[in-house]
């Protein structure tokens, strides 16, 4: 064999550029998960500090019908706390729509892992290929 390019460094070319996009896009979908997972905790400490005015108005309000607070306070006390657990059942429900984009992304990280698995296994045939074109070569020369 005499000298030459290589024939399919366009195909080759083409293939590490499919890999490197595929790279691109799982650390994409890695930084879309992390977003999400801090989300997620971010709505479930809103929850726990809801369950937490929750537990202290409970106690002032006790304590002041201890002490014998008018019955107009004790009534505040509950229509705050009744607001309270209104804003926790919204709370929580919109920790369960995170937890739900939580369990897309890491979806979304799998397939983008696999791709990216595929696009390595793809573009290391050609480089195989390649490495026996040039031992032929040398071989031949």
């Amino acid at each position: 064999m005499g000298g030459g390019k290589y024939r399919l460094q366009s195909v080759m070319d083409a293939r590490e550029r499919a890999k490197q996009e595929e790279a691109r896009l799982l650390a994409l979908r890695r930084s879309q998960l992390e977003e999400a997972e801090e989300e997620l905790a971010r709505r479930a400490a809103a929850v726990e500090r809801c369950r937490e005015q929750q537990r202290e108005a409970r106690a002032k309000m006790l304590a002041e019908g201890e002490r014998g607070a008018e019955a107009r306070r004790l009534v505040e006390y509950r229509t705050h706390l009744s607001d309270l657990r209104a804003s926790e059942q919204e709370l929580s429900e919109s920790v369960a729509q995170q937890r739900l984009a939580v369990a897309r992304a890491e979806r979304e990280v799998d397939a983008a892992l696999a791709a990216l698995a595929e696009a390595s296994k793809e573009f290391r045939a050609v480089e195989k290929h390649r490495e026996h074109w040039r031992e032929d070569r040398r071989r031949d020369a």
